[in-house]
């Protein structure tokens, strides 16, 4: 497109939009979409504001558990529907005074659809949240779904008013000697945006269905996946790259320029980002496993382009880049197999026959229902003298994340069996000495005397 009819075409967009905006029925009419939508919002509030303590203090008095669940979930229902309804129904209630005072309301009644489709868009909102869990539908409701919604209305809209085909045509800025339209500027930003969040949806949902319908490892699974993913979002950089029209020389250019960047700030950047593809690529590190982080135990859930996302047993998320998982050593418990073995040590009185002790521990722990049979539970005694023996039990498991509870429970039992089977625990000896080694003194009544008494209950 030449220089002057790119400009001629700007020239005749923007003086049709502002004909159209300037002519007074046209005004009319957004004076009243706008009023229309700020008294929606207004009743809205107030109605929020006034209602919500009074329908849950009586759903608590009046209902159940069960009905008072779906009492709160139909009243959730309505306060996302709320807004969009009042909105049509103000707006409605205008268009007909307008349309009985002979005013155009042509605009007013196009809205009229842009506010039924945000309402379906509520309702199934409201369906999401219902069926799933909130935190996952948050994240693809405010970055995915209603995003794309508002990009569907602006360009609905724009399609009454002008050509789309004529406003993407439009050419802006040139790049390396090359002219970028707005279309390919919009499919290069926005489109590409879309295309990465869908991208992540489309993983989730695949992932959650092969979960749910089969016996597939998880954490193989979701490895797959993120390279899956990976790959289809470089086909979308490559796509936005084809609609900027770029040539090679234009794409050497950029990438000699990265090349550069990377070097001085974006190294830690790539270097994660390749780590992460490779501990992708040898599944030496998957969602789902369990491993050790500064001495404590970690669930990783998650890969990213820079880093590993894990979780701990204190329900902490760590953020830890990805090379470090692949320069450094790392303790995992669910690299080939899920069964660990975990020591506990237990110390009796030297006066209890050893074989007796070893007997009750491992009958003990063999009856907590999440010790395995096979390998057997091992007891060994690795230390005695002072009046203690020192007993190790080695018990197996088949989770690491159930260590910690299981480790207690099992050290109740043995409580319990001790004091069954009286096995005494060690009773430690203490030894008193006295600097100055005086006669006790008996008093005349036989007692001793006051600080020889005092001197005894110090000691004792």
């Amino acid at each position: 497109m030449s220089l002057e009819t790119n400009f001629d075409l700007a020239i005749h967009i923007i003086t049709k939009l502002r004909v159209f905006a300037g002519r007074p029925e046209v005004q009319l009419q957004l004076f009243v979409i706008v009023v229309a939508l700020i008294l929606a919002a207004i009743i809205t509030r107030l109605l929020k504001q006034g209602t919500q303590e009074a329908v849950n203090r009586w759903i608590e008095q009046r209902l159940d558990r069960p009905f008072g669940v779906l009492a709160r979930v139909i009243y959730r229902v309505v306060q996302m529907i709320s807004f969009p309804i009042y909105a049509l129904l103000l707006l409605g209630l205008f268009g007909r005074l307008m349309s009985i005072q002979g005013f155009i309301s042509g605009l007013v009644t196009q809205f009229t659809w842009v506010l039924i489709t945000v309402l379906i868009f509520q309702l199934g909102i409201a369906v999401l949240y219902l069926v799933f869990e909130e935190h996952e539908v948050k994240r693809y409701h405010y970055r995915l779904l209603l995003p794309l919604l508002i990009v569907i209305i602006v360009l609905q809209l724009l399609s009454d008013l002008v050509n789309l085909r004529d406003l993407a045509q439009l050419e802006l800025v040139p790049f390396f000697g090359r002219p970028i339209t707005l279309g390919a500027l919009f499919i290069a930003t926005v489109g590409l945006y879309f295309w990465t969040d869908a991208v992540h949806s489309i993983q989730d949902l695949i992932y959650r269905i092969i979960t749910l319908r089969t016996s597939v490892d998880p954490g193989s699974t979701q490895a797959t996946l993120t390279l899956f993913r990976y790959g289809l979002i470089i086909l979308g950089i490559l796509f936005a790259l084809s609609q900027l029209r770029l040539d090679s020389t234009t794409v050497a250019a950029i990438t000699g320029g990265l090349s550069v960047g990377v070097g001085f700030g974006l190294r830690e950047i790539l270097s994660n980002f390749i780590s992460g593809l490779l501990l992708l690529f040898e599944r030496s590190l998957q969602p789902g496993d369990v491993i050790e982080v500064d001495g404590e135990l970690c669930v990783v859930e998650k890969f990213s382009i820079r880093a590993t996302t894990v979780r701990t047993l204190n329900h902490v998320e760590l953020v830890i880049p990805n090379q470090i998982f692949f320069t450094s050593p790392f303790k995992t418990y669910t690299g080939t197999e899920h069964r660990v073995r975990v020591p506990l040590i237990v110390k009796t009185d030297c006066a209890i026959d050893p074989r007796r002790v070893q007997s009750v521990l491992k009958e003990t722990v063999l009856a907590h229902e999440h010790v395995l049979d096979e390998p057997e539970p091992t007891v060994f005694i690795t230390d005695y003298g002072d009046n203690v023996a020192t007993f190790q039990v080695n018990i197996w498991l088949d989770d690491p994340l159930l260590s910690p509870p299981t480790v207690s429970e099992v050290r109740v039992m043995i409580w319990d069996a001790f004091d069954e089977h009286n096995i005494a625990l060690p009773t430690p000896e203490v030894e008193v000495h006295f600097s100055n080694r005086q006669p006790l003194r008996m008093a005349a009544n036989g007692q001793t005397s006051e600080p020889e008494h005092q001197m005894l209950m110090a000691a004792s």
